[in-house]
């Protein structure tokens, strides 16, 4: 059965995209442990911004005319007559994967696939809850129970508020990484994602945090990393490894300018640096596999 990772903080500006679908790419590329393993990438954000690192625009609006994105995952219903009202379909059975999912590597033993976003999608984010939302939570449940049977990891890129999103995002993961930038007010963003995961728990069980220092120094530690690394409430959720500071992260688009075509400055660092995070978060959360 797949492992299910949520990559999510409430505050903003963090780079939790920027981490989604690096590691979700690297991963899918590249051997770690002497095993490769395919992946999907779920874009739950309605900016749908790593829809749009993978996928040109051309084909990501005839997707979206298809309505093969995340959104027919959650709901049937299409026709908004109001923006501010929730439309909750009875259909609680999610489509099939193939339905939704949209390739991006399928080579030798590579796959990775994505679920594109939508703007639409802020009709879920904004709708006013007027009757129960338990068929779109249960749509989404249904439909990653299904995803652990063909992936072997599953990334979901959760738009950063309390919402609907992170309700079935939680309930649903194993794992959530929260990226966070040393810079200040970053405890409280660590402080909210761990209320709402804890919240999330069944007893003893519920998604593991695992926090992810990003556009961090290349010569050295800030003050507020050190203290965060220190603080007796977060220090074992910390990675060793960080994601330091590179151009050659940025801005990915259409499935190129990503760290492993190396056409940036700084390329092979960067994809080094990548390397080591993934290689941390595969032993982390798969230790019976890195023994």
């Amino acid at each position: 059965m797949g492992t299910v990772v949520t990559v999510m903080n409430m505050k903003g500006g963090v780079g939790k995209t920027t981490i989604a679908i690096h590691l979700a790419g690297f991963i899918a590329r590249n051997k770690i442990n002497d095993k490769m393993r395919k992946v999907l990438l779920i874009d739950y954000d309605p900016q749908f911004n790593a829809s749009q690192a993978f996928i040109a625009s051309t084909k990501y609006f005839k997707l979206e005319a298809a309505h093969k994105n995340v959104l027919s995952v959650l709901t049937d219903e299409y026709i908004q007559t109001d923006p501010y009202r929730l439309q909750v379909s009875g259909n609680e059975s999610p489509p099939n994967i193939d339905d939704v999912t949209h390739n991006i590597y399928n080579y030798s033993d590579v796959c990775l696939d994505i679920i594109p976003s939508t703007l639409d999608l802020m009709y879920i984010a904004l709708g006013q809850v007027e009757k129960s939302t338990k068929p779109i939570e249960e749509r989404f449940h249904k439909f990653i129970v299904n995803c652990r049977k063909r992936y072997d990891l599953i990334f979901i890129d959760c738009h950063p508020a309390g919402s609907i999103f992170t309700k079935t995002s939680l309930r649903s993961s194993d794992h959530v990484i929260i990226p966070v930038v040393p810079q200040n007010y970053a405890v409280y963003g660590i402080s909210l994602m761990m209320k709402f995961i804890n919240a999330k728990k069944r007893g003893s069980e519920g998604p593991i945090p695992h926090i992810l220092f990003n556009l961090t120094s290349r010569t050295g530690r800030s003050q507020v990393e050190t203290s965060i690394r220190k603080d007796p409430d977060f220090r074992k959720y910390c990675m060793d490894s960080t994601l330091h500071k590179y151009k050659a992260f940025s801005d990915p688009e259409g499935g190129a300018d990503f760290v492993w075509h190396a056409n940036k400055p700084w390329s092979y660092e960067a994809y080094t640096n990548l390397q080591r995070v993934a290689t941390e978060f595969i032993q982390t959360i798969e230790p019976e596999v890195s023994k």
